[in-house]
C-alpha cells in the first residue's frame, strides 16, 4: 500500500466523517432527528461500510491467509502485557498535559468544531465538571446508555484496528518498511480524527504509540494495542 492507496484508504472515511458531521448532522437535526443517531450514522458509518468492504474482500481471495494471521491475532505473552501498561501510562501522561491544546487551537476558524457537537467532543468541556448528557440523551436514568456506549467501543476498536492495523499496516509495511507505523499513525490522526483537527497533537502519542507497538513490537494490533484506546477512551 503505497502513499497514493495509503491517502485514499484513510483519506476517504475521514473526508466522509467530516462531511457527515459538518452537513449530515444538522441536516438531520432540522427534521429532529436525535443527535445520538445523526452522530453515530455520520461517525461510525462510514467505518462499518469499509469494514464490511474489507472483510468481503478477505474471504474472496483464492487462498487467503487465516483470519488469526493475516489481522494479526496471537496470545499475549508477558512481556506483551509489560509493554501495553507502560504504553497507557505514557498516553494518559502525554494526554493529560496535551489536552489543553485542544481548546486552544479550537479558537481558530481551521481548527474549530462543527456547530453541533456533542460536549463528549467539544474541546471547552471539562469531563470533571459532570456529563449530564450523552450525544444529546440524559445520563440520569438511562442506563441503557451503558449498553450504547459499549457498541460504540466495539466499532471504535474492534473495527478502526481490523483496518488500520490488522488490513493496512501489514501492506504498508512492504512499501515502508520498518516506518510504516509512522505513516499509519499519521494519516490516522491527520485524516481519520480531521473531524477532531482540533485535538490532533492530544492525538498524537496514541496515533503513533499504537501502530508502533503493532509493528516494531510485534503486539497484536486488534488485541493488545486495544486496550491502550479502550482505557484512554474511558480516562
Amino acid at each position: 500500500m503505497n502513499w497514493g492507496r495509503s491517502l485514499l484508504f484513510f483519506g476517504i472515511p475521514g473526508l466522509l466523517i467530516y462531511v457527515g458531521i459538518a452537513y449530515l448532522v444538522p441536516l438531520l437535526t432540522e427534521q429532529v432527528v436525535p443527535l445520538i443517531v445523526s452522530w453515530t450514522l455520520a461517525l461510525w458509518g462510514p467505518i462499518v461500510l469499509l469494514l464490511a468492504v474489507v472483510m468481503v474482500q478477505y474471504t474472496q481471495q483464492p487462498n487467503p491467509k487465516p483470519f488469526s494471521q493475516r489481522f494479526r491475532f496471537h496470545r499475549l505473552t508477558r512481556r506483551d502485557w509489560l509493554l501495553i501498561l507502560g504504553a497507557l501510562l505514557i498516553v494518559q501522561v502525554c494526554e493529560l498535559f496535551l489536552a489543553p491544546t485542544g481548546a486552544f487551537f479550537a479558537q481558530f476558524s481551521f481548527f474549530a468544531p462543527p456547530a453541533i457537537i456533542p460536549d463528549l467532543f467539544n474541546p471547552t468541556f471539562r469531563i470533571e465538571e459532570g456529563l449530564t448528557h450523552l450525544l444529546g440523551v440524559p445520563v440520569q436514568g438511562n442506563w441503557w446508555l451503558v449498553l450504547f456506549w459499549l457498541g460504540w467501543l466495539v466499532i471504535n476498536i474492534g473495527g478502526e484496528e481490523l483496518l488500520w492495523r490488522g488490513y493496512a499496516l501489514p501492506l504498508q509495511e512492504e512499501v515502508f518498511g520498518r516506518y510504516a507505523w509512522l505513516v499509519n499513525g499519521l494519516l490516522w490522526n491527520l485524516l481519520i480524527h480531521y473531524f477532531m483537527r482540533w485535538n490532533f497533537l492530544t492525538l498524537m502519542p496514541i496515533s503513533l504509540i499504537i501502530p508502533y507497538l503493532v509493528q516494531r513490537q510485534k503486539i497484536p494490533g486488534s488485541v493488545s494495542s486495544s486496550m491502550v484506546l479502550a482505557i484512554s477512551c474511558f480516562s
